[in-house]
């Protein structure tokens, strides 16, 4: 059992990695086929283990959408900030904001590199523990 302790950090990092491939997906897909639009943060959606900011934008054909929100940046924003956001037409709930003068991308960027030295340290760890077994 003690030889599977190095996989911990390496794991860590592996989900890690894949929570941040999975907002990049997101944000690359709705910077390729997304519509941009003016959004308004009017409020939060809190539970026990998060909180999301809510936006109201129009869509291009008028109608009113109400999105979460899931990215990092939302402890800066106030309620009535006015955000860019860009949406996918065909389901503009799924909006993310894109600009703000809060928001931050060097925070994918950070949680990456975490991930990626987590992975690498429990490679490391994994090597030394398991040249010494054998």
């Amino acid at each position: 059992m003690a030889d599977l302790y190095p996989l911990l950090p390496a794991l860590a990092g592996a989900i890690i990695l894949l929570v941040v491939a999975r907002d990049t997906r997101m944000e690359l897909r709705l910077i390729r086929h997304g519509v941009r639009a003016k959004a308004r943060v009017i409020g939060y959606h809190e539970t026990s283990v998060a909180s999301r900011m809510i936006v109201q934008f129009q869509t291009e054909d008028g109608k009113e959408v109400h999105a979460e929100h899931e990215n990092t940046g939302w402890t800066a924003s106030r309620a009535g900030e006015i955000v860019t956001v860009s949406y996918d037409p065909d389901s503009p709930e799924r909006a993310r904001i894109v600009s703000a003068p809060w928001l931050s991308h060097y925070v994918r960027a950070l949680f990456g590199a975490l991930g990626l030295i987590l992975v690498l340290a429990g490679m490391f760890l994994g090597y030394l523990n398991w040249n010494e077994t054998t």
